[in-house]
């Protein structure tokens, strides 16, 4: 009987596929004809990460991570097969995909190429070692948190609020003095920044600005735009850094635009990216994009002599390891190249360790990993034909810099900026304060992490208030 339903179930969204395929250039059959591939990529992707990155449990990531997201997702069928590192996921007879692990190097769609080609690209590769370090935090993992009441009390109401909390810490003055997991969470968990990645892309940009290896304000060096004559040859760093390309780029994540087509059918996303048409002059117009980041994030691919290996051992030295950041795991695509919009996977206590990095303005112990001009730079506004927005170099910012601008954070400082991704997870950076906070979790539905009342209290309680 089972099997009849699933065949039944099968033959209808086919048949609304082929319905709507009539009307492929429409919103609807865009959605049905990538419906089926974009979820079975995201089951696929989501699984592989949850069970080889983080560590846990195929059932409890369905439930927990993959189902909530889209309800037709339970339909789909997901295995895991430890033997060959892989999950693959189906949904219906309409669309598989299989995601691979490579130590080191975390989960990727298999392409066009093959799961070989991919194995391939991870030669060369020596995972970096995430044992605990004989040495106070961020140097080592020596820590000795400090909670006063106050602060315990507003760590348990962030984590009592029922938005899926699942990790947050506390740094003060260069000093980790709490942190907190959900059940089945540690020290030891890789976490998925999501959106965070962008604000370490621009990290690693930094790094190449300080090597004297990118120039903001020169064109981007994107091979797909040196014949091209509509504009795009003129986009700069600075331009993609800050999302004002004017690139079209649908954002809404709904299978068909070019966020998802990206992301779960794209084997080169930097360069699916740089396809897109020039809506606006670039510069005159702000327009959130993660195929922004992911042309971006083909220059660390470049810097690293354009192979997979080059690029993981250029992000290890330039600012993984530099900054203690040992956990660091970027997924790249199936064309080599990091994933720099969305697939970072990191420990708590790493997201931290970047936080800290910026309130130290690029200093990490006795090493420097990019300058405090960066920083400044980072911290800047995009400006949108002159007129400035609240968002940097990949970074969120509180204020837009203008006498009287509405805070994006009401009631936290104005100074604050912040990596901030899908699902609700953040890295603020608080100059003021000298505070970074970092909150990680899995926020789904109409559920919202109240960040600025949470992180208020925790201000608050540092505080002495």
């Amino acid at each position: 009987m089972r099997k009849f339903l699933w065949i039944v179930g099968g033959l209808l969204l086919a048949l609304v596929a082929i319905v709507a395929g009539l009307f492929f250039f429409t919103p609807a059959g865009a959605f049905a004809v990538n419906a089926p591939e974009v979820g079975a990529g995201y089951a696929a992707e989501l699984m592989c990460g949850g069970v080889f990155v983080m560590g846990r449990d195929p059932a409890q990531v369905l439930s927990d991570d993959i189902l909530p997201v889209n309800p037709l997702l339970k339909y789909a069928s997901v295995d895991v097969d430890r033997a060959k590192d892989t999950v693959t996921a189906g949904l219906f007879h309409l669309a598989r995909r299989t995601a691979l692990y490579r130590p080191g190097l975390g989960c990727t769609l298999v392409g066009k190429e093959g799961v070989e080609a991919l194995k391939k690209q991870a030669d060369g590769i020596v995972p970096m070692d995430m044992r605990d370090r004989p040495a106070p935090w961020p140097a080592g993992d020596q820590v000795q948190t400090r909670e006063t009441p106050a602060l315990s009390r507003a760590l348990d109401d962030a984590f009592a609020d029922g938005t899926g909390g699942r990790a947050l810490l506390v740094v003060q003055d260069g000093r980790l003095v709490a942190e907190r997991y959900a059940p089945g969470f540690s020290k030891d968990t890789r976490f998925l920044g999501w959106s965070m990645a962008k604000s370490v892309t621009s990290a690693l940009v930094g790094t190449l600005v300080a090597g004297g290896k990118a120039d903001l304000d020169a064109p981007a060096p994107v091979p797909d735009w040196k014949d091209a004559t509509d504009g795009r040859q003129t986009i700069t760093l600075r331009q993609l850094l800050t999302m004002t390309s004017g690139l079209r780029f649908a954002e809404t994540y709904l299978p068909g635009d070019d966020s998802t087509a990206m992301l779960y059918r794209a084997d080169d996303m930097g360069a699916y990216a740089a396809t897109r048409a020039l809506d606006h002059k670039p510069g005159t117009e702000w327009s959130y994009s993660s195929g922004a980041s992911d042309i971006v994030s083909r220059q660390i691919f470049t810097a690293g002599g354009g192979t997979t290996a080059g690029a993981y051992n250029y992000m290890r030295t330039h600012l993984f390891e530099a900054a203690g950041m040992t956990s660091a795991i970027f997924e790249p695509d199936a064309s080599g190249s990091p994933v720099g919009s969305s697939y970072l996977y990191m420990t708590a206590r790493d997201w931290a360790r970047f936080g800290q990095l910026y309130a130290a303005e690029g200093q990490a112990g006795f090493q420097r990993v990019f300058s405090k001009e960066w920083v400044s730079e980072t911290r800047k506004p995009a400006l949108a034909d002159g007129h400035p927005i609240a968002y940097g170099l990949q970074f969120w910012l509180n204020s837009d810099g203008t006498d009287g601008a509405k805070l994006r954070l009401p009631d936290c400082p104005a100074d604050l900026f912040m990596a901030e991704g899908h699902n609700g997870q953040v890295v603020a950076i608080i100059p003021s304060e000298r505070v970074v906070l970092v909150r990680l979790g899995w926020t789904t539905g109409e559920a919202r992490f109240d960040t600025n009342r949470h992180f208020v209290a925790i201000l608050d309680a540092l505080r002495g208030n």
